[in-house]
């Protein structure tokens, strides 16, 4: 069974789980929760799991790891038991920090996909950066096409320009960055519903394809 989108009923159900998410409420609210999230999710992880072994064979494709389950960590969410959000995550297998991945996010409100850096830490990306630096060309030119389709780069900014050497404005401005990640943000829509997102994610990250294995050879992973 392929993708075909998630049933509207999803938007009123993490609406009213904001409001009831106990645990008197858990039995009845996780045969919903497999309804309306689990399953259309496991369907979407499906038909992107092609598109993403062609990016990289370097990215985890486990559905454990890689897709989100229906329960909180009751260490940090104590008195709610379940997620009200879903994710894909696609990310480096190989490496315990400054694993570069790719994303998928969605909330009642809205939906984001993009790659980051999880675990990212400064002297990781440092190091990063430094490489990018050496060899600047290959990396501003994907960058520049990433940018060129709606994708935004997010992170803090050093006050001070560290690269003054670079006179690209788009490489500098991503490499005068504390973190960073690299995204598009859309409001529900009615995508959601249909298998259009597949299309959409899959044209997303196959877009972010040749500026991710360049990260992922910059790390030396």
């Amino acid at each position: 069974m392929h993708f075909k989108g998630f049933r509207a009923e999803f938007v009123n159900f993490f609406i009213e789980l904001s409001f009831n998410n106990t645990t008197e409420k858990q039995v009845e609210n996780i045969a919903a929760y497999k309804k309306y999230i689990t399953e259309p999710l496991a369907k979407l992880y499906s038909d992107l799991l092609p598109v993403v072994c062609d990016i990289s064979n370097r990215l985890e494709t486990k559905p454990s790891r890689c897709l989100s389950t229906p329960y909180t960590d009751r260490r940090f969410s104590p008195s709610t038991p379940l997620k009200e959000y879903m994710y894909l995550r696609f990310k480096q297998s190989s490496r315990k920090d400054n694993i570069a991945g790719l994303y998928f996010d969605m909330s009642a409100s809205g939906y984001s996909y993009g790659m980051r850096i999880y675990k990212q830490t400064s002297s990781g990306f440092q190091t990063l950066k430094d490489a990018i630096a050496e060899n600047p060309a290959p990396f501003e030119r994907e960058l520049k096409n990433v940018l060129s389709n709606g994708y935004k780069i997010i992170g803090d900014k050093y006050k001070k320009d560290r690269y003054p050497q670079i006179t690209s404005g788009i490489l500098n401005d991503f490499l005068n960055r504390k973190t960073f990640y690299i995204a598009k943000n859309f409001d529900l829509n009615d995508r959601v519903f249909t298998d259009g997102l597949f299309f959409e994610l899959s044209d997303g990250f196959t877009t972010l394809k040749n500026l991710l294995n360049i990260i992922i050879k910059a790390q030396g992973d």
